[in-house]
């Protein structure tokens, strides 16, 4: 029997293909080079939602994607 692993999402910008994340200073949406740095999501529900409302704030709606 396999065991469960946790699924992780990450959000990637369409127009640049940075990775999106959260500055811990400014708590503001940034773009980065490094998935290992990037905002990830333990659901895909919880990365899709973020997503939406990222688009309707910022006008392009950010790419979701499963990381293995």
């Amino acid at each position: 029997m396999r065991s469960p692993t946790a699924e992780r999402y990450v959000l990637r910008q369409n127009r640049s293909g940075s990775y999106l994340s959260l500055n811990n200073q400014t708590q503001s949406i940034e773009g980065v080079a490094s998935v290992e740095s990037a905002w990830s999501f333990h659901s895909h529900e919880g990365a899709v939602s973020h997503a939406l409302l990222i688009g309707e704030t910022h006008g392009e709606t950010p790419d979701v994607v499963k990381l293995a």
